[in-house]
């Protein structure tokens, strides 16, 4: 099977593999960058380093390896974290000819940026594209390998040098393969996942469309019958007459009928309720679901498509920032005139005045969803009593 780009909308699984790797690399990335500072503290005594270049580089790495697991553990998020550590790296190997200076190190001792280039290369894949990783990747072992064969420092063997930066090379790349694999496959889930709920919405609108049809099959069977009876036994002047209206009224019924046949797809509270739970309990099995009022009251399909996505939408939310022992549950209640939707936890909650604008998924998603449709999106929510999702649609 080729390894193609993945696109999912529902981004539930992927958000959790990123995070995951996020945390891994928080543990793991600090830990190699003490034995980052340490040697370079140790080299900058021992061999008198320019301090200017030294402490510009020295500090640069501490801070970033600082704000990288604060920005996972707080935020789920780090890309900029990453992307600093990947042009840090490169601002320390291009001075490091100024930060050596007059001195010399001695044989086989390694410059102390050497311990960035590894991890900085599985940094690129956290905070930059596939392509511009790969260039990435390249670049950092070349750009080392120059520096060890260079007049800088004690010059070693070339082929020693090449050895030195293709170790570094597979190192970086076996992770950053490792980590693209989980990232499709966590992709394919979630479009599998969207399939399934674009399915489930098919398939209530199909059995919507055949409960209608048997409807108006039997009100067009009732008046047929109706008015061949009452003409079979006509008998005087007046039963014809009423026959004849009756005929007349069975033929308006049939036209009605046909043109409501022909008109937009609408589906039943009962039959979105019916996708709804199934697409709940398939994103999240735990999630308690009731529905109050589910009624043959006819829904505009788009309408049921926005109110479907904007609620497992909402529930995503929910399982990506209310916490793994936060309790959920989703409210389904129908009404002679519309809808009303309730995704509710108790988790850690939050301020939605203080939701960053690059975050589209509450913003787009769900707000925007439904606002395109004339619906109504309410947002309860504080931190630590946790979060309500009101969707709304229909009269007020």
């Amino acid at each position: 099977m080729p390894l193609k780009r993945v696109r999912a909308s529902r981004t539930l699984a992927l958000a959790r593999v990123n995070l995951m790797l996020g945390r891994v690399y928080s543990i793991a990335a600090p830990i190699i960058a003490f034995q980052l500072l340490v040697n370079g503290l140790n080299q900058f005594a021992k061999h008198n380093l320019n301090p200017y270049w030294f402490w510009a580089s020295w500090l640069a790495f501490a801070a970033v390896y600082i704000w990288l697991p604060i920005s996972i553990w707080t935020t789920g998020e780090a890309l900029a974290a990453y992307r600093a550590i990947v042009v840090v790296t490169f601002f320390a190997l291009s001075t490091w000819g100024f930060q050596l200076g007059s001195s010399s190190l001695i044989e086989g001792e390694q410059p102390w940026i050497w311990w960035s280039v590894g991890i900085s290369g599985v940094a690129a894949i956290g905070g930059f594209p596939l392509l511009v990783t790969a260039i990435i990747l390249l670049a950092l072992p070349i750009f080392w390998f120059s520096i060890q064969i260079s007049e800088i420092g004690i010059p070693i063997d070339p082929w020693i040098a090449f050895q030195d930066a293709s170790l570094t090379f597979l190192f970086s790349a076996i992770m950053v393969a490792f980590v693209s694999v989980m990232r499709y496959e966590a992709a394919k889930v979630d479009a599998a996942n969207h399939a399934a709920g674009l399915a489930a919405i098919e398939l209530a609108k199909s059995d919507a469309v055949v409960r209608e049809r048997d409807r108006i099959d039997a009100l067009v069977h009732d008046s047929v019958l109706t008015t061949l009876l009452v003409a079979a036994n006509a008998s005087t002047q007046e039963q014809e007459k009423e026959a004849e209206l009756l005929s007349r009224a069975a033929i308006a019924k049939l036209n009605t009928a046909r043109e409501a046949e022909g008109s937009s797809e609408t589906i039943s509270i009962n039959s979105l309720f019916t996708a709804l739970e199934f697409a709940v309990r398939r994103q999240a099995s735990d999630v308690e679901v009731s529905a109050e009022g589910p009624s043959d009251f006819a829904v505009p399909g788009d309408v049921a498509a926005a109110i479907t996505e904007s609620t497992l939408q909402a529930l995503a939310n929910s399982l990506h920032h209310a916490g793994k022992n936060a309790q959920r549950a989703v409210f389904l209640k129908g009404t002679k005139t519309g809808i009303k939707v309730v995704v509710k936890d108790n988790g850690k909650g939050f301020r939605p005045s203080r939701v960053p604008k690059n975050r589209l998924g509450l913003k787009l998603s769900i707000i925007g969803r439904m606002k395109s449709v004339d619906g109504r999106v309410f947002i309860d929510s504080k931190i630590g009593t946790g979060t309500n999702v009101i969707i709304e649609w229909g009269a007020k």
